[in-house]
């Protein structure tokens, strides 16, 4: 439209004004010519580095434009996002281009309005969150070797890096027991995983009654998410299964395979939380397994999980109702210690915050009662538990 006006002004002109006001009219007429091709020049994106820091879940799509998102994938809180582009303020950018695990178009567009974006972190070894959903690394290990010899002093001595200190075993301060719904796992985010297809063609079994073990999370405060890959591994891969190979007692293994499906099935999450997650607190994966099955079968065990989740599924129910129904089970006020996942208002995961330490003879209640508070989490104010499928 912009073109046509302007060349319909150019041609008029002569013949519908006076030479008096002919300069005057002139510049105007070009002047609101410049305005309108101005206006209509189309926005373009700018290469960035960095991080994007996800502080409620947003789709991530593959072409903002159009609102495409294969499969439906979204991010979930605290998971940060290698970023490729911005476009927009370079502060606080409209859009942001980042790198997901996402198989089909891992490249995704997540609204600016959906978090936090790092320009400049100490350190290019990005990590998220171990989920279902996680961002694949971006830095290769040529990128380590080149960092490390960058950082070399003059006196031959490494350089301390913040992002070293994040990576140190042995440095948590507190726990996060994450448990996933799996039936709203398999449905949003992980159809074609193994584990999803056995839920779909046997949905009435037992194993799909109960949370699932995602992972059992040390925490360091100043490090949050980026705490992890205490050992020799220090990057994600973009399958799990690439991870090295664990050696688990026959019965770790079998009470593990019992509380996460990914392990019975093979798609290998166990290798994932051991490598990032579990060599932060242990130097043994027999041990690490085994405190995180039996905190996940002490959840289970409950009432809240055996009478209210299991009456529930399939129901909405409000929120103040699964908190009150939570705390019965594990004591006044237990349920600030935990938040509540979602996607698309399905119950998607619970986070339950533990205390530093943690022995075989502490109950939940107790481990709880002396657990920080969480944060809010994503669930709207009326949660679906849903139904396997």
């Amino acid at each position: 439209m912009t073109k046509p006006f302007c060349l319909t002004i150019r041609r008029i002109w002569p013949q519908a004004l006076s030479l008096k006001s002919l300069s005057r009219t002139l510049l105007a007429a070009f002047g609101l010519c410049a305005a309108l091709i101005i206006s209509a020049a189309p926005a373009f994106a700018a290469p960035a580095t960095g991080e994007f820091v996800a502080d409620k879940r947003c789709e991530l799509f593959q072409s903002k434009n159009k609102q495409t998102n294969p499969d439906q994938w979204q991010s979930n809180i605290g998971e940060r996002y290698p970023v490729l582009e911005i476009l927009g303020n370079s502060a606080k950018p409209d859009w942001l281009r980042v790198r997901t695990n996402a198989v089909k178009s891992p490249m995704r567009w997540i609204s600016g309005a959906c978090g936090q974006y790092l320009s400049n972190v100490a350190g290019s070894n990005v990590s998220t969150p171990a989920t279902a959903v996680e961002p694949a690394q971006t830095t290769t290990a040529s990128d380590i070797k080149a960092k490390s010899r960058d950082g070399l002093k003059e006196h031959g001595t490494p350089e301390k890096r913040p992002g070293d200190q994040c990576r140190i075993g042995g440095e948590f301060d507190a726990n996060v027991l994450a448990l996933s719904w799996q039936s709203t796992f398999c449905e949003l985010y992980g159809r074609r995983k193994a584990e999803c297809r056995a839920l779909s063609q046997t949905p009435e079994s037992s194993q799909w009654q109960h949370f699932s073990l995602h992972g059992l999370w040390p925490n360091k405060q100043q490090c949050g998410t980026r705490y992890g890959y205490c050992s020799t591994v220090k990057l994600q891969p973009n399958d799990f299964c690439t991870y090295p190979e664990l050696e688990l007692n026959p019965s770790v293994r079998k009470n593990l395979e019992e509380v996460m499906p990914s392990a019975q099935y093979g798609t290998c999450l166990e290798r994932h939380e051991w490598w990032k997650h579990g060599t932060c607190r242990s130097q043994d994966p027999n041990e690490y397994f085994l405190l995180a099955t039996q905190l996940t079968q002490a959840v289970n065990a409950s009432a809240w999980v055996q009478k209210f989740i299991h009456d529930n599924i399939g129901k909405s129910v409000s929120k103040s109702e699964l908190n009150q129904s939570f705390d019965s089970s594990f004591g006044q006020g237990a349920h600030a210690k935990m938040s509540l996942e979602c996607g698309k208002g399905l119950l998607s995961e619970i986070r339950i915050n533990l205390p530093e330490v943690i022995k075989a003879s502490d109950s939940l209640p107790s481990l709880l009662a002396k657990a920080n508070k969480a944060g809010r989490g994503s669930c709207p104010e009326t949660i679906m538990i849903d139904n396997a499928n």
